[in-house]
């Protein structure tokens, strides 16, 4: 079986594409101050927000860190058994965890798929209000 740690650590890179148009775009989110104070000239999409605020972690407020905590475990809840089990061979980084569970979309479970339709609803209506 999978280690924990190697699927937490596949499921950020997974969370990268649910929480980055959020943290970097959604006003009222606790991270937008983070992001403009720490990130200022970073452009969302593929992790790159997440990315910058991973190595400023001792800069970045409490109430952020809450809330991508609880959109990691989110994401874990919903697709940890879809990773174990589909994607169990697959060495994280790059998105390849990601593109393990695309490829095996017609397995991956429904709570799975539901957490990614919903962050790509989130993008798309994001996009069309800039």
């Amino acid at each position: 079986m999978i280690n924990r740690h190697i699927v937490a650590s596949a499921l950020l890179g997974a969370l990268m594409l649910v929480v980055s148009p959020a943290l970097a775009q959604d006003p009222g989110k606790p991270c937008q101050a983070d992001v403009k104070k720490l990130c200022p000239n970073v452009k969302a999409g593929h992790g790159a927000i997440l990315n910058c605020l991973e190595g400023k972690q001792d800069q970045i407020s409490q109430a952020c860190k809450d809330e991508v905590k609880a959109k990691v475990q989110m994401v874990m809840d919903a697709c940890k058994g879809d990773v174990e089990k589909l994607c169990s061979t697959v060495n994280p980084g790059e998105g390849k965890i990601i593109q393990c569970l695309k490829k095996n979309q017609a397995q991956v479970s429904a709570g799975c798929k539901n957490v990614f339709a919903q962050a790509k609803a989130k993008a798309q209506s994001m996009q069309k209000a800039q």
